[in-house]
């Protein structure tokens, strides 16, 4: 059986994925340019993209990659991961109710809230041998 640690690393890495896909199909369906011009067209505008940017950095800090170990350091503790694993949860559920698709949204937005605080609650209440373990891998 996968331990705690496991679980959330495919869980992050579902869930990049799932972030690259989502902005990848709003930008090519267009949904983007057909909003009426206001602050929530300038949202859905840019926010895509964001999506694909932030997926692309839970993907990184997820592979070990120098780069993201050098320049995103929060990504490295479990406080960082999951405060940010909860803000992208809260992008991924706005961007997509202003889709077609909602549920998408709320599953996946579900998923990313979780496994944040789960590793919220790994930060503050988890076993410390777990931890250090779990440090010397991600870092």
């Amino acid at each position: 059986m996968p331990s705690t640690i496991e679980l959330l690393k495919w869980s992050n890495l579902i869930s990049s994925i799932m972030l690259i896909l989502i902005g990848v199909t709003q930008i090519i369906s267009l949904t983007i340019l057909f909003s009426s011009f206001s602050f929530s067209f300038f949202m859905s505008f840019f926010l895509p993209f964001f999506l694909i940017l932030f997926g692309i950095m839970l993907f990184a800090s997820g592979q070990k990659m120098e780069f993201m170990d050098n320049n995103f350091r929060f990504l490295s503790s479990l406080l960082g991961r999951g405060l940010f694993n909860i803000y992208l949860a809260s992008l991924a559920v706005y961007q997509l109710s202003n889709a077609t698709s909602d549920i998408i949204g709320f599953i996946i937005g579900a998923m990313l809230f979780l496994t944040g605080g789960f590793y919220l609650i790994l930060h503050f209440c988890g076993n410390r041998e777990e931890l250090t373990a779990y440090k010397k891998q991600i870092a």
